[in-house]
């Protein structure tokens, strides 16, 4: 009984405090430990945050150029914006940005353009294809040239337009032929028609000069503008056909040429003969005598021509057995004597004998 009791009973020798209302201190330990923790937290969320972005820029980046790519400017402008913003330190991204902005209205340009042609209008259309190719040269932008063969057919188109307006001109052949050369390097719809065209204005206009030429006999002249025709439309069959008249029509030309020359050589022999032999006649002429005297006189005349020279009248006096009695030489005066032209002749002799006649023996002269 007395030993439960003692058990109970606190002890005086082994003294106790308590000390669970008091405030806990930080150790410098502890206080570091929690600050490293906080910027470890910190630089991760930063880290993350970061990571995050780049993603999203390099995701707004590829689907901004992707839309680019097809011409999407719309969503590559939204895109790249985003990425430009999210990253404003980024020149390339305004760079890219800029870009498709430039190539939007690039294109709205050029589409404004292609209005223009189907209206008709094509007036400026080549000053403002030059301007763009100018402009596209200057900023280097990929996205512009990839709208090099829209430009092209765009001028192609607008080339055709004028040229068919200028079909409607009176153009020489040398314009045609650069016309032509235009059309040739065009691969338009269109083109072939328009060439076809220019080829048979062409073949038009060559037999057109070219019958001028024969008109006037310029056979030459004639065949060369059908060959230059032919260099430009060698399959025209108007231009073969034409080609072989002219040759025909020159060989009759040159035929009946010889014939006439030959005609005119024998005139000419003739005209020669007879202005040697017959150009000169007596036209009248008279004698008078007295007891010891006999006077001629008359006129001649030149039926040649060519002018003559000097003409010499040789006559004669017979008796009744048609002996000669006495004869003489006189000239006619005036001495030359032009186509047409007449002269006087006279002269006398003395005759002591009886005499029957008198006549004029030969009539002689010199050609001019």
């Amino acid at each position: 009984m007395n030993h439960d009791q003692s058990e109970n009973k606190p002890s005086s020798k082994s003294p106790s405090k308590d000390f669970s209302g008091k405030k806990r201190m930080l150790t410098p330990f502890k206080f570091l430990l929690i600050v490293v923790m906080i910027s470890i937290l910190s630089l991760g969320t930063i880290y993350g945050y970061e990571t995050w972005t780049n993603d999203k820029v390099t995701e707004w980046k590829s689907a901004g150029e992707n839309a680019a790519f097809y011409k999407n400017w719309s969503t590559a402008e939204q895109n790249l914006a985003k990425a430009a913003n999210a990253r404003p330190e980024y020149e390339s991204l305004r760079e890219s940005l800029r870009a498709v902005r430039q190539a939007e209205g690039f294109q709205k340009q050029l589409t404004k353009l292609e209005e223009q042609l189907e209206n008709g209008q094509y007036d400026n259309i080549q000053e403002e294809i030059e301007n763009l190719t100018s402009k596209m040269k200057e900023n280097q932008n990929e996205l512009l040239f990839a709208e090099q063969q829209r430009m092209i057919d765009i001028k192609e188109k607008a080339l055709l337009l004028s040229i068919k307006d200028d079909l409607n001109e009176q153009l020489s052949i040398q314009s045609l032929a650069g016309k032509l050369l235009e059309v040739s390097e065009i691969d338009e719809e269109g083109a072939s028609e328009l060439e076809a065209r220019i080829v048979e204005q062409i073949a038009s206009l060559s037999i057109r000069d070219a019958a001028d030429e024969l008109e006037l006999y310029h056979f030459s002249e004639a065949l060369d503008i059908i060959e230059i025709g032919l260099g430009y439309a060698p399959d025209n069959e108007q231009l073969q056909s034409f080609k072989e008249k002219i040759k025909t029509q020159r060989t009759a030309y040159q035929e009946e040429e010889y014939n006439r020359l030959a005609e005119a050589m024998k005139e000419a022999e003739r005209q020669d003969h007879f202005n040697r032999t017959e150009a000169v006649s007596v036209e009248e002429w008279e004698v008078t005598a007295d007891e010891k005297k006999i006077q001629l006189t008359g006129e001649v005349k030149n039926n040649g021509s060519r002018p003559i020279s000097w003409i010499e009248i040789s006559w004669s006096v017979f008796d009744e057995e048609g002996n000669v009695v006495a004869e003489s030489l006189t000239v006619a005066d005036p001495e030359y004597l032009v186509p047409e032209g007449t002269g006087l002749f006279t002269d006398e002799l003395e005759v002591s004998e009886s005499y029957e006649k008198v006549e004029i023996e030969s009539i002689t002269w010199y050609l001019e």
